[in-house]
């Protein structure tokens, strides 16, 4: 687990220094926050913004009101069985959605907004699928706001005793890594390799949002709130994605940020040695491709 840890650490330094500047702006566009196609366990919570996307990165959007509905119900005719969505007090473009405690029979759950940006006359309406996933080791990555994203599921090992799944305590911080390969139908999905890390300033439950402390000398500077996802993708292509970023893209002289997102820590019980929890925001890969994703993972204490 050190050595995975270690080699996450070391991409994150390499994206630093090497990113390419292949992104484009977006400003003027609008997406409900972290992403317009999410997951989240069963019982998992998760803050919904309607954010503007200005350089690729999500900003506060100039939005006094705003309607929502939870698949196709008005806000005050929620469906228990979807999970329930309260609106922030006076605060009408932002809200938390809690997923119900079982897969709903409509899944995924469709939650969408309607308003009309200040001094504009046309309304906007944004979606957000939310997919309630009742599994221990996956992420999902979505790269756009209109398609569907991809499931990856990491597969669990024959002999419990060989699980790759753990967590340690080092540098003032929890790294947290599920590793394996993908699980789907096709028989050659076992090529398919695929890992997420993360780490964590604390020693209990509850929302970490991701962190970054970096200097010249030692890259990043732990204790630190981070994610990485690696794997496969269907074209049989690598990629790996990080909670940071280096903007702008190609200077050396780029300033290291956090991307937007949280880890949510459900179970941290020392007694049984299990760590659980979930993430979601905006990741980027090595050439400066933004992604959203979100994810769970269920670990062993070492």
């Amino acid at each position: 687990m050190k050595k995975y840890f270690f080699i996450a650490l070391l991409f994150s330094s390499f994206f630093s220094a090497k990113a390419q500047n292949n992104t484009t702006s977006t400003a003027g566009d609008f997406i409900i926050f972290p992403g317009n196609d999410i997951t989240l366990p069963p019982n998992g919570t998760d803050s919904l913004w309607i954010k503007e996307i200005i350089n690729n990165m999500p900003a506060d959007a100039n939005i006094s009101t705003a309607e929502w509905t939870i698949d196709g119900k008005e806000y005050s005719k929620q469906d228990a069985q979807e999970g329930n969505f309260k609106i922030a007090k006076l605060q009408f473009y932002k809200g938390v959605y809690k997923a119900p405690a079982k897969v709903p029979p409509h899944n995924p759950v469709l939650i969408t907004a309607s308003f009309q940006p200040e001094g504009e006359t046309t309304k906007i309406i944004l979606y957000c699928r939310i997919h309630i996933i009742d599994k221990e080791n996956y992420f999902y990555i979505s790269s756009n706001n209109t398609a569907p994203g991809t499931l990856y599921e990491i597969k669990e090992p024959m002999i419990s005793s060989m699980r790759m799944e753990s967590a340690y305590y080092f540098n003032d911080q929890w790294s947290i890594g599920a590793n394996g390969f993908r699980k789907t139908n096709d028989e050659k999905s076992g090529t398919q390799p695929l890992s997420v890390g993360a780490s964590i300033i604390g020693n209990g439950t509850g929302i970490y949002p991701w962190t970054i402390k970096w200097n010249s000398k030692q890259g990043l500077v732990p204790p630190l709130n981070t994610v990485t996802i690696t794997g496969i993708d269907k074209d049989g292509n690598p990629f790996q994605y990080f909670s940071g970023d280096c903007i702008p893209h190609g200077d050396y002289n780029c300033g290291h940020i956090a991307l937007q997102g949280s880890t949510t820590i459900t179970v941290f019980d020392k007694q049984k040695r299990i760590i659980k929890g979930y993430f979601s925001g905006q990741l980027v890969s090595p050439t400066g491709q933004y992604v959203w994703a979100s994810g769970a993972f269920s670990v062993k204490m070492k």
